[in-house]
């Protein structure tokens, strides 16, 4: 397997430190599932050249639902969107009380179209701005931006995943620019698939009293695969010889 996170900072003003956790808001592995399974792009193994998407194909994993719950004399606002081009935008906000839920999942799908299995090269890029705003009179968790990387397989089983944001306003508040190029490899078994895709949350929740709001953007976002033949796999033998 090969691992490699580049951060490129093209602009930071950060009002608190990026949060590990959430408490109360948002589990480790938000947007860990897929609801529907994407039609794979299947990978011959006979490319010479990486496939380049969005540029050689739309993006085939695009999901952005959004709820909102306003509490008692409170607002609440949700509204996500992603395009197969390759960006996306969530927001959510709540006035005095209530919960409002943004998120986006933007990737690809790929199947090993192969008689062997093969190592799967994968380079994804982007630009992105996230803000959180809370009541700073007491620090408490009332707003939740989160970003990941993953590669499930067609069970929704997690091969791999990366926390590229994960903020909470219990930390205090932020607004952030940046970029980010991950590359990582798996290996894929002949007719195996695996899909590859970015996962946004913005969530707040408030009892009463207080107001915050959580904002995410992607854009630019560019993926690379390639692949190439997976070495043998040694046997008892092999190691005796």
């Amino acid at each position: 397997m090969v691992y490699k996170r580049n951060l490129g900072k093209f602009g930071l003003a950060v009002l608190g430190a990026l949060a590990l956790g959430l408490s109360g808001c948002s589990g480790a592995d938000f947007g860990s599932e897929l609801s529907a399974r994407p039609k794979p792009r299947k990978l011959s193994g006979t490319d010479t050249q990486p496939l380049h998407l969005p540029r050689d194909a739309a993006f085939s994993i695009v999901f952005a639902p959004a709820t909102k719950d306003p509490g008692l004399g409170g607002d609440a606002k949700a509204d996500a969107t992603a395009s197969r081009d390759g960006s996306a935008a969530i927001m959510a906000a709540v006035t005095e009380s209530g919960s409002a839920t943004a998120e986006f999942k933007l990737g690809h799908a790929f199947e090993n179209d192969t008689a062997r299995q093969v190592d799967l090269v994968i380079a994804v890029s982007l630009d992105y701005e996230y803000t959180a705003v809370a009541d700073e009179s007491v620090a408490l968790p009332d707003a939740f931006v989160g970003l990941k990387l993953y590669a499930t397989d067609r069970r929704n089983r997690t091969l791999r995943s990366y926390d590229l944001i994960r903020h909470s306003t219990e930390k205090g508040g932020a607004k952030v620019r940046s970029n980010e190029r991950i590359e990582f490899s798996l290996v894929l078994a002949p007719g195996a698939s695996v899909n590859v895709y970015l996962a946004g949350l913005a969530k707040v929740a408030i009892k009463q009293g207080r107001s915050a709001s959580g904002s995410l953007t992607i854009t630019g976002v560019q993926m690379e695969a390639a692949t190439r033949p997976a070495p043998p796999v040694r046997t008892a033998a092999d190691e005796q010889g």
